[in-house]
């Protein structure tokens, strides 16, 4: 690990943790786990992760939303596009480069260790010429043994605060109202799973994009924060699993 990584290293305090923590343990609780056993349970989750040589490395690899921003931004931005509105290769510097890319974002890394870490998970990849070429629309987090750290924080705070809000809070008549659906079988092979996540990668795109436009078009200005502003969004994942059943009592 270089001396970048460590620098940024997330970490998570004790604070962090039992909100994490607190909607899992309410599960366990009115699941009529008692203390004694959620916390065992805990325990032997520990005891699994170091006894298992078949897990991936995690790797920090900075704010994850850097990322995001920077493939979203490719794919958007004009003076990125080619003639038919694709994103194009890009040399590391220049007026539209690479490097000018990561300042349109607003980030603050330098745009070689960007590139570095894009490159180790196959979302860009080098040319011949030398210029960058955008592989995916979305950030892949994951290649190999290795599993980036940051993304899997994110998608954990967001869950757990948003679960957290759902058992804590009575709605009121102005709150609005929090949703949750999925569609999945339990019938599809291998091979058509394959298809699926790939058809589900493209039209998450196009509902993400008009998504992202809405909440551009109707945020409010920095500069105009008279009242408490909130952080709304909407989160996709997939999902690629053997089926788990809880067991219920009749």
């Amino acid at each position: 690990m270089n001396s970048h990584t460590r620098r940024r290293r997330t970490t998570i305090n004790r604070k962090q943790a039992v909100a994490l923590l607190y909607p899992i343990a309410a599960f366990f609780s009115s699941a009529g786990m008692s203390r004694t056993h959620s916390l065992a349970a805990f325990s032997a989750a520990f005891d699994y992760i170091e006894r298992s040589d078949a897990k991936r490395a995690l790797e920090h690899i900075g704010t994850s939303t850097c990322y995001l921003d920077l493939i979203a931004t490719w794919s958007r931005e004009r003076k990125f596009l080619d003639s038919q509105g694709r994103p194009r290769p890009l040399p590391l510097s220049g007026p539209n480069g690479f490097a000018a890319l990561v300042k349109s974002t607003g980030a603050r890394e330098d745009p070689k260790e960007l590139l570095g870490v894009l490159m180790r998970y196959r979302n860009v990849r080098r040319q011949r010429d030398g210029r960058i070429q955008l592989l995916s629309p979305l950030f892949r987090a994951s290649a190999g043994s290795r599993v980036a750290f940051e993304p899997i924080a994110h998608f954990l705070r967001d869950a757990s605060s948003t679960l957290t809000h759902i058992l804590k809070n009575v709605p009121g008549p102005t709150s609005p109202d929090l949703f949750w659906r999925t569609v999945e079988s339990v019938h599809v092979s291998r091979t058509n799973a394959g298809k699926f996540l790939e058809f589900a990668k493209e039209r998450s795109l196009l509902f993400l994009d008009e998504l992202e436009d809405w909440l551009q078009a109707h945020g409010r200005s920095k500069t105009n924060s008279g009242r408490k502003q909130l952080r709304v969004g909407l989160g996709l994942f997939s999902i690629y699993t053997n089926q788990m059943k809880l067991s219920g009592r009749q």
